[in-house]
């Protein structure tokens, strides 16, 4: 029988170099490493070294224990533990609570005084019933499994407990809890936590969690390109959960419902707020901002608050009507929007005469960017920026004539959106080019699909050279067979030319939709030296502050072209951060599970497939022609159903704090 060094008493043959930073002992992943002894093992492989930089004596996690001071309190640890799982707990099925309870009340008895050897053994076998029987992931593989380390271990320290030579005392400890899902998000939304509401017939709790991290779920909810749903351990079962379309519930079932309004500010503050942009992170700013108390102004170049949502996503995808009610709501708590009203030159200077004691940066990326073909530039008749077809797309402009032949320049969610567009407004010949083969296409894979079904044709391995006119009028199309090389630095196979495969297509019409820039031409000259890295605006990603004093910027003109959930993420985190500045503290939000996969877990164990629920979609016979949204969405029953094939996979830390109470990190219970 191995050997066990008591944590907290020390041993002689302990190795105190570094003691402060790295592992004495961790259980991680199952597997036990005691760096006290002589000749032990390195650590497991997979061992998260972003741990190292938590201020903590010990730490139990969902995927075993790490112990870095030799006085950490692993029974105290564990006790602590037990009281934080015991919350997330749901009690749906009722080996994962009561086991739970059980074990709750035996350390109450260690308490008191009374525990048995006894006892320790119970805890073993309830650890490993729950484990076998718990019906979701929590249960299975967070719960207790820890602590059944805990036991198995640290045996010695728990024998100290029974015979009363050490009790159980809090010694301040903090907590944190994610799930894969949420780590996934941008946003990081309690996706774990309002499923749980929907499954529960509680939608309008589920929106208004939702809305603590996505002020606009009707849209979010039919537009997002779900990193989540990667991210989902039901794939590893059957499939992944439909996170994207159970948030879009959620929205749908208020708005038949009637309409629940944004609640608004318990104070008011005396600071204002102007926002230049009313984009996601614009929007998302604007609501916490002024939930915080502030006035908060908006000015926006466009005739409709949404930025790409309003200009970039046709009918089809997302309804107007839905995002005009969400930024309504925005607007009805008080928040100022001037539309039409875009920047020419911004002068922060004037700004603050005007009473402004921050300003937020959210001007999107709306310029299309060259593609370095020869001709592109020569003002040629026919051929077009993806973002600007699709903005006349959205004003109905009378100027978009349907011709016979057109070619779409670009593999993303823009160039699918152009030639499903197209393919509405009459065009006859729709067909993308694409240099890359269909695995690479960066666009949603259900995109592509309803696009392929719909009758749009893609040409893989395909690249653009020139753009062939004549007399200002567009002829055709220089192109190049591609081959792929080596993976470049996004992971994908690089596109290499094939020699002597040139060849030309005839065509009336050219969109190119390969991506966009940042017009930073509002900017002095003086303020684009201080605010600009490259063609994009440079703001701390923590933070969201830039480096002229009181400016944060967020959104598209930071990152570049990205996504609506992205940049509502940023929304987020500028508002708290602008909050903090205006009040004088520090900002600086910890992720806890940063560089930490939280995939990993150690009991999987059995449980049955079911698969996802089918939402419903327009016949393709009924898209052409007219704009109608394509996808139903989930009935209230639909969705329910849904919600119930999560598997509720909670990750709990709980540690030990090593530093002194004033200076502790607060707790986090995102997904809780």
């Amino acid at each position: 029988m191995r050997k066990q060094h008591p944590i907290g008493k020390g041993d002689p043959q302990k190795i105190p170099s570094q003691q402060s930073r790295f592992p004495l002992v961790t259980t991680w992943g199952g597997r036990f490493i005691d760096r006290r002894i002589k000749n032990a093992p390195t650590m497991a492989d997979n061992f998260p070294g972003k741990l190292e930089e938590l201020p903590f004596k010990g730490i139990m996690t969902w995927n075993g224990i790490v112990v870095r001071h030799e006085d950490a309190d692993i029974p105290s640890l564990t006790y602590a533990y037990l009281r934080e799982a015991r919350k997330i707990s749901c009690g749906e099925c009722s080996v994962c609570m009561i086991g739970l309870d059980r074990v709750i009340g035996i350390f109450r008895k260690f308490i008191e005084g009374t525990g048995t050897i006894q006892d320790l053994k119970e805890i073993e076998e309830i650890a490993y019933q729950v484990s076998v029987n718990g019906k979701c992931y929590f249960g299975r593989s967070a719960a207790l499994v820890p602590v059944a380390d805990a036991i198995k271990h640290f045996r010695q320290d728990f024998l100290a407990l029974i015979t009363g030579k050490r009790v159980l005392i809090n010694r301040g400890y903090e907590f944190a809890v994610t799930a894969p899902c949420i780590e996934a998000c941008p946003a990081s939304l309690p996706i774990t936590a309002y499923i749980e509401k929907i499954k529960n017939f509680q939608f309008r709790e589920s929106l208004e969690l939702i809305r603590l991290q996505c002020i606009l779920p009707g849209v979010i909810g039919r537009t997002c390109t779900h990193p989540c749903e990667t991210a989902c351990i039901r794939q590893k079962i059957d499939e992944s959960l439909s996170i994207r379309l159970l948030k879009r519930a959620a929205a749908d079932e208020d708005l038949k419902e009637g309409a629940s309004s944004l609640p608004l500010p318990r104070k008011e503050k005396p600071e204002k707020v102007c926002i230049i942009g009313a984009g996601p992170a614009g929007l998302a700013a604007a609501y916490h901002l002024r939930l915080f108390g502030y006035g908060v102004t908006i000015f926006e170049g466009l005739s409709a608050m949404g930025g790409m949502a309003a200009v970039g996503i046709p009918d089809y995808r997302l309804p107007k009507e839905v995002l005009f009610h969400e930024t309504n709501l925005i607007k009805r708590m008080g928040v100022d929007v001037f539309l039409n009203r875009g920047v020419d030159l911004l002068k922060w200077d004037d700004l603050k005469e005007q009473g402004f004691k921050a300003l937020f940066l959210s001007v999107g990326a709306h310029r299309g960017g060259d593609m370095g073909l020869a001709g592109e530039n020569d003002l040629v008749d026919g051929f077009e920026q993806g973002i600007d077809f699709l903005r006349k797309v959205q004003e109905r402009c009378s100027d978009i004539k349907p011709v016979r032949k057109v070619f779409i320049l670009g593999g993303g969610n823009v160039a699918i959106d152009c030639a499903r567009s197209c393919l509405r407004l009459g065009f006859s010949h729709v067909e993308i080019l694409y240099r890359r083969s269909r695995k690479e296409m960066p666009a949603l894979p259900e995109e592509i699909d309803e696009a392929l079904k719909e009758g749009v044709k893609i040409r893989y391995l395909t690249a653009p050279l020139r753009v062939k006119s004549k007399w200002g009028r567009l002829e055709g199309l220089e192109c190049v067979k591609m081959k792929l090389g080596d993976p470049d630095h996004t992971g994908r196979r690089k596109p290499v030319p094939v020699a002597g495969s040139s060849f030309t297509l005839k065509a009336d019409k050219v969109i190119a939709a390969t991506g966009q820039e940042v017009d930073a031409s509002f900017l002095t000259e003086q303020d684009r030296k201080k605010l600009l890295r490259g063609n994009k605006v440079w703001a701390d990603p923590l933070t969201c502050q830039t480096d002229l004093e009181g400016v944060f910027a967020g959104g598209d003109c930071v990152t570049g072209p990205a996504t609506l959930i992205e940049a509502l993420g940023m929304g987020n985190r500028a508002a708290r951060s602008i909050d903090a500045y205006l009040q004088g503290k520090p900002y600086r939000p910890q992720n806890f599970f940063a560089g930490i996969d939280t995939s990993l877990q150690r009991n999987d164990g059995f449980l049955p497939t079911k698969q996802a629920v089918r939402v419903r979609l327009l016949p393709e016979s009924r898209r052409m022609g007219d704009f109608i949204e394509v996808e139903a969405g989930f009935t209230r029953n639909e969705a329910m159903e849904e919600a119930r094939r999560c598997l509720r996979c909670y990750r709990l830390m709980v540690w030990e704090v090593d530093k002194p109470k004033e200076e502790q990190p607060k707790g986090r219970g995102r997904g809780t």
